[in-house]
């Protein structure tokens, strides 16, 4: 198995499954900490992607300080079926506005897109975030 990252690829000798996680930093962010997560998630046995979504927003509301939803939809990406939430939650009583995206893809695995502005929500930058998330496009297999 090939497995390829930016900076090239190595030969895995037998099949592995991908759990990495990619942290993307704008270079020129308006809001200093900006940042966009790439994880890697499967959908427990037995589990639909719908009830995926009820977990995870649950497990947000839970773990999240001062949650609040603010947008929350079904749609696609890449023709791939996605769920779009949109929030904001406190970290060390500091402000935090979250776009995200979990995106179902093959064999029951999951891409989620996070966008986090730390100070809150800046129109530009989240923008720019749902933007990059929006623009995914899957390799071919």
């Amino acid at each position: 198995m090939a497995y390829r990252i930016a900076e090239g690829s190595l030969a895995a000798p037998m099949p592995w499954q991908d759990q990495s996680i990619n942290v993307l930093l704008p270079r020129d962010a308006k809001v200093q900490g900006t940042n966009l997560v790439i994880a890697r998630d499967q959908l427990p046995l037995g589990l639909t992607f719908q009830d995926y979504v009820i977990q995870q927003r649950q497990n947000f509301k839970a773990q999240l300080a001062g949650f609040e939803a603010i947008a929350d939809t079904a749609g696609r990406i890449d023709g791939h079926e996605a769920h779009f939430l949109e929030h904001t939650w406190r970290s060390g009583g500091k402000p935090i506005h979250q776009v995200m995206a979990m995106v179902l893809h093959r064999d029951n695995a999951v891409l989620t897109f996070t966008g986090s502005i730390p100070g809150g929500l800046e129109a530009e930058t989240r923008d720019a975030l749902v933007a990059a998330i929006t623009s995914f496009t899957f390799a071919a297999e």
